[in-house]
Parts: structure tokens; sequence; C-alpha cells
């Protein structure tokens, strides 16, 4: 029987979002949360860290970087994007990647 750990996800440095952009990276974390959680065995956190910067102008370029921890591996994902949205998605849909290809390669050692 697999134990139930409760979600471990620390926010750093997060942008002023609207109450929908909001909603919608905190679903989106979670859901990938969940996702990758099927897979690896143990406690995991996953952190995210936002960076703001001005390329040109007044809008801002969002950086977002994913570092999921779990036993014996660190998975690390990174991406930029006008949106914060949409730099959020795209960045958990690469740690997703990476973290089910991990998880393979530790298991083919064993």
């Amino acid at each position: 029987m697999q134990e139930e750990f409760e979600r471990n996800i620390i926010v750093s440095s997060a942008p002023k979002l609207n109450s929908f952009d909001l909603a919608r990276v905190n679903s989106a974390l979670n859901a990938s949360f969940d996702k990758i959680q099927r897979v690896v065995d143990g406690e995991m956190r996953l952190l995210v860290h936002f960076k703001e910067s001005r390329a040109s102008g007044r809008r801002e370029l969002y950086t977002v970087q994913l570092k999921l921890v779990f036993p014996r591996k660190t998975v690390v994902a990174q991406e930029e994007n006008w949106s914060p949205v949409v730099a959020v998605q795209n960045a958990l849909h690469s740690l997703e990647r990476e973290t089910i290809e991990a998880v393979k390669r530790m298991q083919e050692k064993r």
C-alpha cells in the first residue's frame, strides 16, 4: 500500500497575479504534483521560483524555475515567457518528462 504524503509545494518570489491567473497557476502546480507523485516513490518537494525582468518597454518577462527533490534525485526545469501562467505550464510539462525519464533510469539501474 502506498503512503499518502501531503503536497509539499514551496513558492518563492511569486508575481502579483489576478485571481484568475493565480487559480490557473495553483491548479497546474497541484495537478502536476499529483501526476508526478504517482511515479515517484517516497516523499518529494517541489520548489517554484519566479523571476520578473523587463526586457524592453512595459512588458515583464517571467522566468520560472522548478526544482523537484525526491529520494536520491533532483530534477530541475526552467522556462521563460511573457505570461507567468504559460511559463509555469511549460516548465511543469518539462519537469514531468524529465522526472519520468529519471525514474525509469533509476529503475533500470536496480
